[in-house]
């Protein structure tokens, strides 16, 4: 089965094409041509916890509901696993490259997980507290996936919508203007360093991760410090989430333009669905960036911005 990323312009042309606003014959063939696929188990399109909050957010009702369909229809409710369950495995498997030890065997798709709640740190099963991870294991064993994400999507009361949206806005407003001192401070330095730098802060606001995963694979802080730097540096090359987030941060830096909240939701995608998606379809802005710093090569990700190139593919 083949994974498929959409950035959410993609899903929302998609959903112009469901409700006839986009009545190009060859767009409602594509669209038929996709839930086919989909329903014959070739191909699926997990949605990111920033597409859950994205169409969450969209305040028309009927809009909202149009967007949901869609996105139900062609995801059957799997999301991309967590920021935090991803980053934890991703950890022990290059710290188990890093000490020479056996690779983690996993499944195929292990990333891509069926219910909404799972793109969700706290809800994930991978990485939540027993009594969340049990509740997340009852609602998937006993409510389809896509009713659970479609009831989240447009039954949710109003003001509390509202509200949680309006404290998602001012954290991803401070994360902006952190972003944008750290590039004032970085402004001179060449990209080369820049990329170091950003790998090390990385590196230590994660060290509890760290921690954690060299006790589970049976190691010590202590015993990696002594590979030396080197090992470092290897350590996050091979940590996918961090690749990523490192390669497009310090390219989205270096242009001249402000930098916005959705840049940062894009980025995260990106670095959820790259590693684990066989094709990624989005905008142009990140997708420029990702093939600037050669992550499809590098990740076997066929990275575009075309819709239409999905046709035929399912036939």
């Amino acid at each position: 089965m083949d994974i498929i990323f959409l950035d959410q312009n993609k899903w929302i042309d998609l959903a112009r094409i469901h409700t006839g606003k986009d009545k190009a014959p060859a767009r409602q063939a594509l669209l038929e041509e996709l839930k086919a696929a989909v329903t014959n188990g070739k191909v699926i399109f997990p949605l990111t916890v920033a597409h859950i909050l994205e169409t969450s957010k969209r305040n028309d009702p009927k809009s909202r509901a149009h967007l949901a369909e869609v996105q139900t229809a062609l995801s059957k409710g799997y999301v991309f696993r967590s920021r935090k369950a991803r980053l934890l495995l991703e950890m022990r498997s290059a710290l188990k490259r890093l000490f020479s030890e056996p690779e983690i065997e996993l499944p195929q798709h292990w990333a891509i997980v069926p219910g909404f709640m799972q793109a969700f740190e706290h809800f994930d099963e991978m990485g939540a507290q027993p009594n969340e991870a049990k509740r997340t294991r009852f609602l998937n064993q006993h409510i389809d996936p896509k009713v659970q994400l479609y009831d989240y999507l447009v039954g949710q009361d109003d003001t509390s919508r509202r509200a949680a949206h309006q404290m998602y806005a001012s954290e991803s407003d401070a994360l902006v203007t952190r972003i944008e001192d750290r590039r004032k401070l970085w402004s001179t330095v060449t990209p080369a360093v820049r990329e170091r730098a950003y790998a090390a802060r990385l590196f230590f606001d994660h060290q509890g991760y760290v921690a954690h995963e060299l006790e589970a694979i049976g190691h010590s802080v202590d015993e990696m410090k002594a590979l030396g730097g080197s090992a470092l540096i290897q350590f996050m090359a091979e940590v996918p989430t961090f690749a990523i987030e490192v390669a497009l941060s310090v390219s989205l830096e270096k242009q001249s333009r402000p930098i916005h909240a959705n840049d940062i939701r894009d980025m995260h995608s990106f670095c959820s669905a790259i590693p684990y998606a066989l094709r990624l379809i989005a905008e142009n802005t990140f997708v420029t960036l990702a093939l600037q710093s050669k992550l499809d090569s590098r990740y076997g990700c066929n990275i575009s911005t075309k819709l239409d190139d999905l046709s035929g593919l399912y036939i």
